[in-house]
């Protein structure tokens, strides 16, 4: 069973590792990054692949050496099939993304598709899903950016190979369409960052050769730049498993990597600590089988050979077992790891499995031969054990360790699971519960969006069940918009916004601290703006309403009208930043000097409903009948915010999970190698419990001379562990900005937990 598991987590592994991994040029490919820097340390505080428009392109005419570039922009669309719409991503790169990526071309030219602006590239799903059994090429599809709707033709079908690469997508589009989505001013801008940009160098061009001159051409070439700003290259195969630092690309955190790695390792110790135990601790019964075979002339090279052969045996047929396991197990290993796995090991997994077994084969039979073979040929006919100290001694070290490894996976899964719990209810400064968050068409009018908000709103809530209706540019499962501010001193202040309407407080049910709200109707909107408490005690204002957001550039009208109280717009993982609320971006566009977004131009993109106490589904249902009566031209999309809240956590839920069952696993093998020991005693002591039973000991008293040193053994176990588990999760609870803390009282109820086990195996044994 462990090597099925060790076979399972291999598997996961590799198929990580292989992300980007069939490109031809991926050892020349490259993701330009910005790193930010604390101007006076010099630290890094935020690396991101989110980068401005031109940034590739620029580089690719300025510098030698680089063979092909492209940018990779996205943006929601409504694509029609007919008249029935559907809300898609659409990705708009340079022609140079086919040329730099080997994605297979299924039909068309590769090298001069996307020359033309309305040429349109699609996924195999794509293509099935819209055009079925018919020939895609050639055709024509209806596409709605915002509020400019255009007629595409399909110049090729590829596959995107989604299992297997960073970059995951379903429509390319050139790049010039993106402006349909931002403005032009944006789309020339160094000041924002909007794109990933990726560059191909030629083969042989070192990466130090072109970082250096990359530099100093970014720093001639923006104006906007400041000593903080550093410019990176990103290995194309290193990004999936990257996660410090972020842009639109798919990645993996690679602690998932280490924790299994370290979790097979920790239960593959633990099995093999469990498998030598048992084979030497057995391998006492054959002293007499030993001598006897001395005697008739076997040599120690012989026997020795015999035990290896044994041992070899038994882990071989382990490990064809441990395939047939895996084989059948693999799929809901994948499920619990949250990702979907095939039984495809390949010639180097198969190999490491049955090396791993023969491995412990060598080390069992060196073991049990370093215990019987050395006995002097009289001592092994008469059954004596010259060596029981020194095996006493090796058998207590390694029950020692195994325990300690397995209170070491017992406390993970503990915190883990307090650590989620203390998520799960923790007060995030606004209520998830019944909350329902509608997208809106990507309209470049603030003013059209902001009518038919509340169009929508007035005709819905002639439902008693909807208690209020709002909106805002950000969701709930996207990094919100961050703005920067230039100040007089050349710093940037970093200040997070988001857009919304006057109902927004009411239906997040957020609290207003101080001041006042915004007024629906009111002309003082167009100045007005609320900021958090973060930002209050950022700028260690006293009087917040008296002040406006400092920055050299401002030259409107801008005032602060109220206070909110904190909350969660990010994952617990980080800090809640400062933070910025409008009905309108007019009082900050002028002190804007800096840009990093998800979601832009600024403007309403969701619409947010407050569903009272009631059966859900009638309520969706009204809902998407009003949408259909405004809006038949687009889809109804909808997500609640408690669903996309608890999104954010899965990943550490499910590897909660994996922990829970691993160390429920590790416990059980460490059992069942302990019970097998005290079976071993009490077979050897059969006499002595006998002669004490006679002489009127009792069964508790003969269970405590038995189970006392496997107590003591147990509980230095956990000694060994508890310094370890405390370092190793106070450390990864550090990785949130808001988590519990470790309770000591949390390591001793788990060493009662390991004992009251070890209580039930006590009372079997008689």
């Amino acid at each position: 069973v462990t090597l099925a598991f060790v076979f399972m987590a291999l598997l996961f592994i590799q198929k990580e590792r292989s992300f980007d991994q069939f490109h031809s040029g991926k050892d020349n490919i490259y993701r330009i990054y910005q790193d930010f820097r604390n101007a006076e340390t010099g630290i890094s505080t935020r690396r991101s692949a989110v980068t401005p428009v031109p940034l590739a392109k620029d580089l690719a005419s300025n510098l030698p050496g680089i063979k092909a570039f492209t940018r990779i922009g996205s943006s929601p669309a409504t694509v029609f099939k007919n008249q029935d719409p559907f809300t898609e991503t659409l990705h708009f790169v340079d022609p140079g993304f086919l040329l730099m990526f080997d994605f297979p071309m299924l039909q068309g030219d590769r090298i001069h598709i996307l020359d033309d602006p309305l040429d349109l590239v699609i996924s195999r799903d794509i293509a099935n899903k819209y055009f079925g059994n018919n020939d895609p090429v050639g055709q024509e599809m209806r596409l709605a950016l915002g509020d400019t709707a255009f007629l595409m033709k399909v110049q090729g079908v590829i596959d995107p190979l989604k299992a297997r690469s960073s970059l995951p997508f379903d429509f390319l589009l050139p790049l010039e369409q993106y402006k349909w989505v931002i403005s032009t001013d944006l789309f020339e801008s160094y000041a924002y960052g909007l794109v990933e940009n990726y560059i191909l160098l030629d083969s042989g061009k070192k990466l130090q050769d072109i970082i250096t001159p990359m530099q100093s051409a970014l720093d001639q070439g923006d104006a906007a730049a400041n000593q903080q700003v550093y410019y990176g290259l990103q290995p194309l195969p290193s990004i999936h498993l990257t996660d410090d630092i972020t842009g639109n690309a798919q990645y993996t955190s690679p602690q998932k990597l280490y924790f299994l790695m370290m979790l097979s390792v920790l239960v593959i110790v633990i099995a093999c600590i469990n498998f030598i135990i048992l084979s030497t601790s057995q391998a006492l019964g054959r002293f007499r089988e030993i001598g006897v075979r001395k005697t008739l002339g076997a040599k120690s090279l012989q026997l020795w050979w015999q035990l290896m052969v044994e041992s070899t045996l038994v882990s071989f047929f382990s490990a064809i077992i441990a395939t047939g396991i895996a084989w059948q197990f693999t799929p809901l290993f994948g499920r619990l790891t949250g990702d979907s796995l095939s039984f495809d090991p390949g010639i180097e997994i198969t190999l490491l499995v049955f090396g791993i077994a023969l491995l412990v084969a060598w080390v069992t039979s060196l073991l049990a031969s370093r215990i019987i073979l050395r006995s002097r040929v009289q001592d092994a006919l008469s059954g004596r054990n010259k060596f029981g100290r020194n095996r006493n001694v090796l058998n207590d070290g390694l029950i020692v360790m195994q325990f300690a490894l397995s209170m070491l996976l017992v406390l993970g899964a503990i915190t883990i699971r307090r650590q989620m719990q203390y998520i799960q209810h923790k007060d995030l400064g606004f209520n998830q519960e019944r909350l329902l968050e509608i997208a809106l068409p990507s309209s470049a009018s603030t003013t059209s969006n902001r009518m038919l908000v509340d169009r929508f709103a007035a005709l819905v809530q002639t439902n008693n069940q909807i208690l209020s209706v709002s909106a805002s540019m950000n969701n709930s499962r996207d990094p919100w918009t961050e703005l920067a501010f230039e100040q007089a001193d050349g710093s940037s202040e970093k200040i997070a916004y988001n857009q919304i309407d006057p109902n927004y407080l009411k239906t997040m049910d957020i609290e207003l601290l101080d001041g006042q709200n915004f007024k629906a109707g009111s002309q003082n909107n167009v100045s007005a703006i609320l900021v958090n408490e973060t930002l209050v005690k950022h700028f260690q204002w006293d009087q917040p309403l008296t002040h406006t957001i400092p920055g050299k550039n401002f030259t409107g009208n801008q005032q602060i009208v109220g206070v909110v109280r904190d909350f969660h717009f990010n994952s617990l993982h980080q800090q809640i930043p400062p933070l910025i609320l409008s009905m309108d971006l007019e009082p900050l566009a002028s002190g804007i000097t800096g840009l990093s977004t998800y979601v832009w131009p600024s403007n309403l993109y969701q619409i947010l409903v407050r569903i009272g106490p009631g059966d859900l589904n009638p309520v969706l249902g009204y809902l998407e009948n009003t949408w259909k009566s405004i809006l038949p031209d687009q889809p109804f999309t909808y997500q609640f915010v408690d669903e996309v809240l608890a999104d954010k956590y899965a990943e550490e839920l499910r590897w909660g999970k994996a922990l829970n069952w691993a160390s429920l696993f590790a416990i059980g093998i460490a059992w069942l190698g302990l019970l097998s020991l005290m079976r071993l005693s009490v077979k050897k002591k059969t006499r002595e419990i006998g002669i004490r039973k006679v002489l009127g000991s009792s069964s508790s008293a003969v269970m405590v001379l038995l189970s006392r040193k496997f107590i003591l053994l147990v509980a230095t176990g956990s000694l060994v562990a508890w310094p370890l588990a405390w370092i190793i999760l106070d450390q990864w609870l550090n990785s949130f900005s808001y988590h519990i803390s470790i309770n000591p009282l949390t390591f001793f109820l788990s060493y009662c937990r390991v004992d009251v086990h070890n209580s039930q195996y006590r009372h079997s044994i008689p």
